[in-house]
């Protein structure tokens, strides 16, 4: 057997090597286990659901408790300072979140090498100023948050442990400090991406383009972190700086710019290291360019472009609400035809001037055109409305540059005048806009004479309403229309009681059949020779319980006016139809006719005829037994021929009323079956005038030789005396009416003048058909 070695024994070099190689491993295992905690407590904390500033808060208070540090702060450059934007260890009111720190040595070694820097011993002031001198730093590191080298943001830790941070320690740092960067920069991004949604409801509650980009402007400088933010537009041959945020004041005098286009625009980057444009896009192209530019040499953070695109898009939507919003406030408020101000908005205007405070006046002036509805009559709608924007054309010449001109519909328009101290300038203004516009116009080739008739009125700021200014200015113009043509007539007292009793009447017209306060009264028509009643016009008359007899020259236009003529004109008819069958019954008044009045409202109804036609046939009479009289000066419409037509081949006579006092409209009588011409009283007055009534004569004479010609009967009206009569018969004038023969009378009463006549003065034989 071998014997056994006795094994050697360490010396105490090999033991004291070995203890502290043994206490090396375990620093190192607990330096290993103690960045591995940290690495732990950090990747924990970066995985947790929070926002920025949340995160930012607690990374810092981990951080300062795995690494023993009093003081934990993020600082940022800021000129020649470091602004601490968070902290673990200071005060909240310390100055340096608000002041700063001087940029110490060690912090801008930090910035100029983006390298960690960590200092032990005794700290210079710069490098552990403000509140951290008195906490007995011992150690500190300076951490940059980014590599890049635009870093501006660093991480700082401060501690009074008289333990310098090893290499490890900052490597640690370094790590944490980028992953808190990349943590930051996505919630950021998610921020902003939650912010784009918010941003869009913002730019759409504005309905106006200016305060909208405006707006946008503010919201992209957000958006995007950008130094500055601009929006530019090209419009008439000029780009426009239409909003922005940051530009000095060298750069804004520079606008506008000429530019045809919105690629030649200017880019407005002086200063900026960066600069971002993203152009709105719409249906018909870019309309628009945005642009966000950062001073400091730091790129914008990655998908910025991408957000300002969304925002973009968002911006483009607002703009065309925006457009759509001013169209309709534009429909809403101006004539479609004219352009100018419709009734409503000369209404807001008005109302805003009288409500402001100022010690002069108000005035407006109620322009209604004279004779407008002949030539939209005459000519056509189109003719009408040229002649309208003419007018509009030459007012807008007229009026003084601060005066509001609108249309208040129909050939109505007003102007009101602003700062006016008597009514004697209402009056010349007046005056003036009324000589401008009496002159000849070429409308569809054809020349037309316009006139006006102008009323005016004063109104006192806080005492007038724009409703009653506009009533007696309105009732001014009547004045001034029943003076004649191209009148200009200043408010007074009368011409408001006249406007209030019109209204009066107007509304009290509606009711007026339903309560009974309509009739009709009888003229005959008769036989110049033998003075036989051939016929008996039937006349409408209202008797007001307070007004009393209203004349038929006031209410019958009203009647128009409302559409009530419509109604009240198919009574009318049906009730001389009733009161003629009841004559034919009795034996004097076989073969009597009726003559009933037709407003130009009532024949462009749709299917006038057969109402009319279905009124008398009703009654028990045949269509022949009825005269319809048209006014010469109402100024029918060319698709009235039809329903003439259909009446004159069923046997109605239509009878031209009031011939010779308006333009002698002979195309009347070849476009409608005319049988029987009515010589106006005016002429017939004066027939046996002074002097022999030479003129008149000639005028009737002419007339009578036009009927004859044409093979037209004639009744001349207004015969008061046997002088005219008999100077008519004389004439040829073969019937007439008048109060020679009688005035309108009741039912009862004309039935007494009946007489036996001969057959009816025209087609009388179709009676038998």
């Amino acid at each position: 057997m071998t014997a056994a070695v006795p094994a050697a024994v360490p010396d105490e070099g090999e033991t004291e090597q070995l203890r502290q190689q043994l206490a090396a491993a375990v620093d190192a295992a607990r330096d290993a286990y103690r960045d591995t905690t940290r690495l732990i407590q950090v990747l924990d904390l970066l995985g947790r659901p929070a926002g920025s500033a949340e995160l930012i808060g607690d990374m810092l208070n981990v951080l300062s408790d795995a690494f023993f540090a009093d003081v934990v702060c993020m600082a940022r450059v800021a000129g020649e300072r470091l602004v601490v934007a968070a902290s673990c260890g200071l005060p909240e009111d310390d100055p340096a979140y608000a002041q700063g720190w001087p940029v110490g040595e060690a912090a801008r070694r930090t910035l100029a090498t983006t390298e960690p820097t960590a200092r032990h011993g005794t700290m210079p002031d710069d490098d552990a100023p403000g509140s951290v001198t008195g906490l007995g730093i011992r150690s500190a590191a300076w951490i940059p948050l980014s590599t890049e080298p635009y870093a501006d943001t660093l991480l700082i830790l401060f501690r009074s442990l008289d333990q310098p941070f090893a290499m490890s320690d900052l490597r640690m740092l370094t790590s944490v400090a980028a992953r808190l960067q990349m943590a930051l920069q996505e919630r950021e991004r998610h921020a902003v991406i939650e912010q784009l949604a918010h941003y869009g409801h913002l730019l759409a509650r504005h309905l106006e383009v200016d305060p909208l980009l405006d707006e946008a402007a503010e919201l992209l400088l957000r958006l995007t972190g950008a130094d500055r933010a601009w929006v530019v537009t090209v419009e008439g041959g000029q780009g426009r700086l239409r909003a922005h945020r940051g530009l000095p004041p060298a750069l804004l005098a520079a606008w506008p710019v000429p530019a045809r286009s919105l690629d030649d625009l200017p880019a407005c980057d002086a200063g900026l290291s960066e600069v971002l444009k993203v152009a709105v896009s719409r249906e018909n192209g870019a309309t628009a360019l945005l642009y966000a530019g950062r001073e400091r040499p730091r790129p914008f953070a990655q998908g910025t472009l991408e957000i300002m695109t969304i925002f973009a898009n968002y911006l483009g939507v607002a703009l065309t609400n925006a457009e759509l919003y001013l169209a309709l406030t534009d429909r809403a408020t101006r004539d479609p035809l004219t352009r100018l101000a419709n009734r409503s908005a000369l209404v807001s205007h008005l109302d805003t001037l009288l409500s402001a405070a100022d010690p002069t006046r108000i005035g407006v002036l109620f322009c209604d055109l004279d004779g407008f509805k002949s030539v939209n009559d005459l000519f056509g709608h189109e003719a009408g409305d040229e002649l309208l924007m003419q007018v509009a054309d030459r007012l807008r010449s007229s009026v003084r540059p601060d005066d509001l001109l609108a249309r208040f519909g129909g050939d109505e328009f007003v102007i009101v005048l602003d700062r006016v101290k008597q009514l004697s300038e209402v009056a010349e203004i007046g005056a003036r806009i009324c000589a401008d516009l009496d002159d000849r116009l070429v409308v569809c080739g054809e020349q037309v004479h316009v006139s006006a008739s102008i009323g005016g009125v004063l109104g006192i700021r806080g005492e007038a309403t724009p409703s009653t200014m506009l009533r007696d200015a309105d009732a001014a113009m009547y004045v001034a229309k029943a003076r004649g043509s191209g009148q200009v007539e200043v408010f007074d007292e009368d011409a408001s009681h006249r406007s209030r009793d019109r209204l009066d009447l107007r509304a009290e017209l509606l009711l007026a059949r339903t309560r009974g306060q309509l009739h009709l009264a009888y003229q005959p028509i008769f036989a110049l020779d033998s003075r036989a009643v051939v016929a008996f016009e039937a006349l409408l008359r209202w008797t007001h319980p307070h007004h009393g007899t209203v004349p038929p020259d006031v209410f019958i236009p009203l009647a128009e006016e409302t559409g009530a003529i419509v109604e009240i004109g198919q009574w009318v008819l049906a009730q001389a139809c009733r009161q003629l069958a009841h004559w034919h019954r009795l034996p004097e008044g076989r073969g009597l006719g009726m003559s009933v009045n037709l407003s130009p409202v009532q024949l462009h109804q749709s299917q006038a005829a057969e109402r009319t036609l279905d009124t008398i046939r009703t009654a028990g009479l045949h269509p022949a037994d009825i005269w319809l009289e048209i006014t010469e000066h109402s100024y029918l419409r060319h698709e009235v021929t039809e329903y003439a037509g259909a009446l004159g081949a069923a046997g109605v006579h239509l009878v031209l009323d009031d011939f010779g006092t308006a333009y002698s409209n002979l195309s009347y009588l070849k476009r409608l079956p005319i049988e029987i011409l009515k010589i106006d009283k005016s002429f017939v007055s004066g027939v046996t005038g002074p002097g022999g009534g030479q003129i008149d004569l000639s005028i009737v004479r002419a007339i009578l030789a036009i009927a004859d010609s044409l093979g037209l009967v004639a009744i001349a009206e207004g015969i008061e005396t046997e002088d005219q009569r008999a100077a008519l018969r004389a004439l040829g004038c073969r019937l007439g009416q008048g109060y020679l023969l009688s005035r309108p009378l009741p039912a009862a009463q004309a039935g007494l003048l009946l007489r036996p006549q001969p057959q009816m003065p025209a087609r009388a034989a179709q009676r038998g058909a």
